[in-house]
């Protein structure tokens, strides 16, 4: 992936394809017979992509039994992922946090998914583009967020903290932080600033190795990723 100082993308082009891709593995998990995650919005941005290797493999509907091994794997590491930090926000908003943050939250549709508790605010900051194909998706799909949520379209190597203040966020109450995914396309300085935000919370992606706490591959259902 070619990157430049200060580039923009939508969803079908550069990190933003990215964020397609996830949705295209957890589109598959969420077809397995025993999935650890459902996300019944993951197909739904992918088909709306129009992005043609994604969109044939989705419409190919391989049985699960004849995915390759990359397939296997890829969909197992998103799942699990996913899994983890579904329990991690429950963790969180039973132990009272009601303000969230998703740092590059792409096609995340956790609002839409999750059971939140009443009062919980979920902030979700990625690029403008990105927000509004999400947007428009989830339109069409007549989705109903399950928590309050606002959007900050920003980019994450700009002052993003003076944009989720603007859009509501209070640095005073506890804050459950996520930067799933995020910290490798970032730049020094920004990488940085990401990770070391709010000392006042345990953030995810500071907190946890690559390969799970303590160095561990975190087990979900007998699964790694």
């Amino acid at each position: 992936m070619t990157r430049t100082d200060g580039d923009q993308w939508d969803i079908v082009s550069s990190v933003g394809f990215t964020a397609l891709m996830v949705s295209s593995f957890r589109a598959l998990e969420t077809t397995r017979t025993e999935p650890l995650i459902r996300d019944e919005y993951a197909r739904a941005f992918v088909e709306a992509s129009g992005e043609p290797r994604l969109t044939e493999a989705l419409a190919a509907g391989t049985p699960e039994s004849e995915w390759d091994t990359a397939t296997v794997y890829l969909v197992n590491h998103l799942a699990v992922r996913t899994k983890y930090f579904d329990e991690f926000f429950a963790a969180a908003t039973g132990s009272g946090i009601q303000q969230v943050v998703i740092l590059a939250a792409g096609l995340d549709s956790r609002v839409y998914r999750l059971p939140w508790p009443d009062g919980t605010v979920v902030y979700e900051l990625d690029q403008p583009k990105v927000l509004e194909f999400k947007d428009h998706v989830l339109r069409e799909e007549h989705a109903v967020p399950l928590a309050e949520r606002r959007e900050v379209a920003v980019d994450l190597r700009d002052d993003w903290i003076a944009a989720l203040r603007t859009a509501g966020f209070d640095a005073t109450k506890p804050t459950a932080w996520l930067a799933e995914g995020l910290l490798a396309y970032l730049p020094g300085p920004p990488r940085t600033r990401c990770s070391r935000t709010s000392p006042r919370t345990p953030h995810p992606a500071a907190s946890l190795p690559p390969n799970g706490a303590g160095g561990k591959r975190p087990l979900v259902n007998g699964r790694t990723p």
